[in-house]
């Protein structure tokens, strides 16, 4: 079997990621449900836009992660990596960073969070992160979608919404996933 690094150069991944961003943001212009929701892949000086917004200080955040520091670490140097940004009615709201696993045969989302105070994208910020990921793994011809040690709190809704199934009968869920039709 060929190695990752021999499977797809940095420049059909960034073709794919383009090519699944550009087809979901044509389905969310048809399917907007009033509202104006955008993704835009992440580069450098959007990443320290969004360091400002998603802030490490910002006491209203469930999480900490540092989303200038993954996208310098991970997405900008490993080519495996991408991240993109939600927006509703031009407010960025929500972040999604995921990996393609060539020798798993699948698309991962690592982390997904979405600012508490835009609500318009509760409910959403999910569904379109998994959607990105369905349309990327069809793209790669990669048979599954996972996400990463999910929130607990979310487990079941994750099943019930989008088909994901867990891959652990334990109290610690790794992932769940979901197989994608190609």
């Amino acid at each position: 079997m060929a190695s990752e690094d021999d499977v797809h150069s940095w420049e059909e991944l960034k073709d794919a990621y383009v090519a699944t961003l550009a087809v979901l943001n044509d389905s969310l212009k048809v399917n907007n449900l009033g509202l104006d929701l955008r993704i835009d892949l992440v580069d450098g000086p959007l990443a320290k836009k969004l360091g400002k917004i998603f802030s490490a200080t910002d006491l209203v955040r469930q999480v900490d992660w540092d989303w200038q520091s993954i996208y310098h670490k991970w997405v900008k140097r490993e080519k495996f990596a991408w991240m993109f940004a939600l927006s509703s009615s031009k407010t960025y709201g929500a972040l999604c960073y995921g990996t393609v696993c060539i020798h798993d045969e699948c698309v991962s989302i690592e982390y997904l969070e979405r600012k508490l105070d835009v609500t318009s994208l509760k409910g959403l910020t999910a569904q379109i992160a998994i959607q990105y990921a369905e349309i990327l793994a069809i793209y790669l011809k990669l048979g599954e979608v996972r996400i990463s040690d999910p929130d607990p709190e979310l487990i079941t809704f994750y099943e019930r919404n989008f088909g994901l199934t867990r891959q652990s009968e334990h109290v610690e869920v790794e992932y769940l996933s979901k197989k994608v039709s190609l």
